[in-house]
């Protein structure tokens, strides 16, 4: 608990002084004068001034902001017409301004990707186009793809790895789509109707061997036995090829003690195992993990695919927000202070790689929210600046306070209700 709230502390801290980092680069460069720059809201616990800024650290972490001269959050008063104010300079540079924290965000996200990327390589199994899990209520498998299926073309481009088969499955959505597969010893074109979820590839799963890869110290695979290298056979009599089935058969008998069979050297072994209610560390029921040789990737590709995943992220993003928006998705998906919390921990578990990924995947997402036009967020005021550039006058202060008092009751709202959902989640209550 004490290394998942260190782990928690450490991304809301980097996550929000990125952010507010390139509010501060650009109204610094810009000639506005920033008044103070604060990691978490008020109250403030301590803060230090160098030169015209007070740099503060703010008890409620749950956010920060740079306050610059001239703007006012909830207008109490109009500006002075001074030089270095930020309602002094031209829309375009206060749109800048603005529109600089969420764009350190989708930085930050992309360079995070880009460090696992290149530091840890990519997964073997990345570098292959074939399939192995085919989801049954997918439109790959109402389309005829199944495990073991090699994607050749999707539409008119050719895919050689995973990574390009679900950025072209993204660049057909919405259509139906023709598709070449290679099911040794014959080639097949099929036809995907994409126009309905899942339209990324998450339908379709990795193909994975049964081979172990790592097994958790203490768990029911230690106890009898297993080592890295051994290939799983079967489980309770079922044979087993893919790591995808292997799971399935385990997670169906959960508490119930069954018969394992691997090999390991040719010779075939069998064991009774009793797997587990839960994960072990988030391995598996029975404490194994899948072998994950990774391959070292060349750094133009790591930045290709980096620059890639971030705009697919961004783009499952805006859809899942679009969901919400029109009733397609429900606001208890949404995760709060509680339920990030939880997931940093489960990230945190699987490795260092995991969360810095899990962390990519938070700073794109807060981008994209800020971006959202919610007054007191940075989308709302560069929508009242929007406004004002149409109208060709600016808002009164009155008007600008009622618009970010109704903006911040909103968040505000919206905090409590995703705390109390994360809770309910988590303790079982729906």
């Amino acid at each position: 608990m004490i290394v998942d709230l260190l782990y928690f502390i450490f991304l809301l801290g980097v996550l929000i002084f990125v952010h507010e980092l390139g509010h501060f680069l650009v109204a610094k460069k810009s000639g506005i004068r920033v008044e103070k720059f604060s990691l978490g809201f008020p109250p403030k616990a301590v803060g230090l001034k160098i030169g015209e800024t007070e740099y503060c650290l703010s008890w409620l972490p749950l956010g920060g902001y740079v306050q610059m001269a001239g703007m006012d959050d909830f207008a109490r008063e109009e500006g002075k017409g001074e030089p270095w104010e930020f309602q002094s300079k031209p829309r375009w540079i206060q749109m800048a301004v603005l529109v600089a924290g969420p764009i350190m965000n989708f930085v930050l996200g992309f360079l995070l990707l880009l460090v696992v990327r290149m530091a840890a390589g990519d997964y073997a199994f990345m570098d292959d186009s074939r399939v192995g899990e085919v989801k049954p209520n997918s439109p790959y498998y109402a389309a005829g793809v199944r495990p073991g299926d090699r994607i050749l073309t999707v539409g008119n481009t050719p895919v050689n790895d995973w990574e390009e088969m679900t950025d072209a499955f993204l660049q057909n959505a919405g259509k139906v789509v023709s598709v070449e597969v290679e099911r040794v010893p014959e080639r097949l074109s099929l036809s995907i109707d994409l126009t309905s979820p899942p339209l990324d590839g998450s339908g379709l799963g990795h193909y994975i061997t049964t081979e172990v890869g790592g097994v958790v110290p203490g768990t029911p695979a230690s106890e009898i036995g297993l080592q890295p290298g051994d290939v799983i056979a079967s489980v309770n009599g079922v044979k087993v090829a893919m790591w995808w089935e292997m799971d399935r058969e385990i997670s169906s008998q959960l508490g119930v003690k069954m018969p394992l069979t691997w090999r390991r050297d040719g010779e075939e072994m069998t064991a009774w195992i009793t797997p587990a209610a839960d994960t072990f560390n988030g391995v598996g029921r029975i404490g194994v993990g899948p072998a994950s040789k990774r391959n070292p990737i060349p750094f133009l590709k790591a930045v290709s695919r980096s620059a890639t995943e971030t705009v697919n992220l961004s783009m499952l993003i805006v859809g899942f927000v679009k969901g919400l928006v029109v009733g397609e998705q429900s606001s208890r998906n949404l995760a709060g202070p509680v339920g990030i919390f939880q997931l940093v921990g489960i990230s945190a578990e699987h490795g260092f790689s995991y969360f810095l990924r899990f962390m990519a995947m938070l700073s794109i997402n807060l981008g994209i929210l800020n971006l959202l036009p919610i007054p007191a967020l940075d989308g709302g005021h560069l929508t009242l600046l929007t406004i004002e550039g149409i109208i060709r006058r600016d808002l009164s202060a009155r008007n600008r306070m009622r618009l970010q008092q109704v903006g911040f009751a909103f968040v505000l709202f919206l905090i409590i209700y995703v705390t109390f959902s994360d809770i309910g989640r988590i303790s079982g209550w729906y």
